[in-house]
C-alpha cells in the first residue's frame, strides 16, 4: 500500500516545493530521480531508446555548445543543473503506472492550482484599491512561488490543459471547471497568461475540428467567436483588466529608443532584448558561453542606453539567449528539440501535445521561461504527463 501511494506523496511533495521552497522542489525531484534509476538497474525494464527519453537528454548534450567557452564557471553548472530536470523528471515518471499518471497525478496538479489561487484572489479581496494600483503600475497580485506571476499564470494556463484533454472527467464538468478556470485567468490580469489562455482555447478548438471532420465550420467559427466575446465580457466585468490594459498601452507609449526606464515592464523588456540583438550583430555577443552573457548584455546595454546597468542576466526571449549562448546553431538545435513533441503529438493525435509544446514555445517568445526552475518544471511535467497518458473515459462522459 505504501508503496503504491509512493509516487501520489512524492508529488503532493513536489507541488509544495513548486510553492514554498525551491530547496523542496529540487531535493525531492533529485531523490525520486535517483530512486527511480535505481529501481530500472534493479528490474532491468527501462528502455534507452524511448523517444522521451531522449528527447529529454538532448538539452543537457545542447548545454555543451554554451559551456565550454568557460567550463568551470558555477553559471554553466546552474543552468545544466536546471536542464537535468528534464531526463529527472522523465525517468520519474517511467516508474509511475499509467493509472496514476492519467487521474492521481492530474487530480492532485489541479488541487495545487486550486489552492494556488486561494493567495491572490484573497488579497484583492481585502486590499482592492492596492491592487488596482499594483496593476496600474505594471505589477500583479501576489502569488505563490516567491511572487513569481508569470510562471503561476503558465501553471494555471497548464491546468485548462490538462482539464480539457481529461477524459476520466465527464464534460460537463470539464467544461465548467474550464470555463471557471478561465475567469480566474483573465480576473488575474497576468498577459502571458491571456496570451497562452486564448491560444490553448482556440488551437484545442481547431484541432477537435480536424481530429472531427463532420464538425462544420460554423461550430468552429462560433466556438471562437464565444471566446472572444468571454475577453470582451471580462474586459467590462473585472477592473483589474482594464487596469493592466491601459498600463500596457501606457508603457508601450513611453518607450523611447537610446532611453531607459526599469519602472516600465514592457520598455525594460524591448530595450534589454534591443542590445541582446544589437550584440549578436556586432559579433561580440554571439557564441560567448552561458556564463559571459550577463557581462556581455550589460555592456551593449549601457553603450545603447546611456550607460545604464541591469540587474538582468539574460535576454527576455529563450531564443536570443541561446544564440548569445552557442550561436546560430545551438538556437536552431534548441528550436528543433522544442517542437519536436509537436511533431509526436501529429503523429500519435495527441492534441495536448502539441497544443502545450507551442504555448511554451510562444511565452519563450517574451520570457526566457526554459532558464528558471519552475519554468522547466512547468513545461516537463505536463508535457510529459500528456505524452504517457492513455485515455481513460468518464462513467457518463456527458
Amino acid at each position: 500500500m505504501i508503496k503504491k501511494n509512493a509516487p501520489i506523496f512524492l508529488f503532493i511533495l513536489l507541488l509544495a516545493g513548486l510553492f514554498w521552497s525551491r530547496a523542496l522542489l529540487s531535493i525531492v525531484q533529485g531523490v525520486w530521480a535517483l530512486y527511480a534509476i535505481g529501481q530500472f538497474f534493479q528490474s532491468k525494464s527501462f528502455n534507452f531508446k524511448d523517444p522521451i527519453f531522449i528527447w529529454s537528454l538532448v538539452p543537457l548534450c545542447c548545454w555543451t555548445l554554451g559551456a565550454f567557452q568557460h567550463p568551470l564557471a558555477m553559471a554553466n553548472f546552474d543552468y545544466a543543473l536546471t536542464l537535468a530536470v528534464y531526463p529527472a523528471t522523465v525517468l520519474v515518471v517511467k516508474t509511475i503506472p499509467k493509472q496514476i499518471i492519467n487521474k492521481q497525478l492530474v487530480y492532485n496538479w489541479l488541487a495545487a492550482t486550486a489552492i494556488g489561487l486561494v493567495l491572490p484572489i484573497y488579497w484583492y479581496i481585502n486590499h482592492q484599491i492596492g491592487a488596482h494600483n499594483l496593476l496600474g503600475s505594471g505589477q500583479a497580485l501576489p502569488t505563490f512561488m516567491d511572487t513569481d506571476h508569470v510562471r503561476f499564470s503558465i501553471l494555471l494556463c497548464s491546468s485548462v490543459l490538462l482539464l480539457l484533454t481529461a477524459s476520466f472527467i465527464t464534460k460537463k464538468m470539464r467544461f465548467t471547471l474550464v470555463l471557471v478556470l478561465t475567469i480566474l485567468i483573465l480576473f488575474l490580469a497576468v498577459r502571458t497568461g491571456w496570451v497562452l489562455l486564448f491560444f490553448i482555447l482556440i488551437a484545442y478548438c481547431l484541432l477537435i475540428v480536424v481530429e472531427k471532420k463532420s464538425i462544420k465550420p460554423f461550430q468552429v467559427v462560433a466556438s471562437i467567436f464565444i471566446v472572444v466575446l468571454l475577453a470582451s465580457a471580462a474586459y467590462y466585468l473585472f477592473p483589474t483588466i482594464q487596469q493592466k490594459i491601459a498600463y500596457t498601452i501606457y508603457d508601450w507609449q513611453q518607450f523611447q529608443p537610446g532611453k531607459f526606464n526599469a519602472n516600465y515592464s514592457d520598455g525594460t523588456r524591448r530595450a534589454i532584448n534591443y542590445a541582446a540583438i544589437k550584440s549578436i550583430e556586432s559579433g561580440e555577443g554571439s557564441n560567448i558561453g552561458w556564463s559571459s552573457i550577463p557581462a556581455i548584455l550589460n555592456q551593449s546595454l549601457a553603450h545603447y542606453f546611456s550607460g545604464v546597468n541591469t540587474n538582468f542576466g539574460w535576454p527576455f526571449n529563450q531564443w536570443l539567449f541561446w544564440w548569445m549562448g552557442s550561436d546560430w546553431w545551438g538556437a536552431l538545435l534548441f528550436s528543433a528539440w522544442l517542437f519536436y513533441p509537436a511533431i509526436v503529438g501529429f503523429k500519435q493525435k495527441n492534441k495536448g501535445i502539441i497544443i502545450w509544446t507551442i504555448a511554451i514555445a510562444i511565452s519563450c517568445l517574451a520570457e526566457a521561461t526554459l532558464n528558471y526552475q519552475y519554468g522547466v518544471f512547468l513545461h516537463v511535467w505536463p508535457l510529459v504527463i500528456l505524452w504517457q497518458k492513455e485515455t481513460i473515459l468518464a462513467p457518463d462522459n456527458s
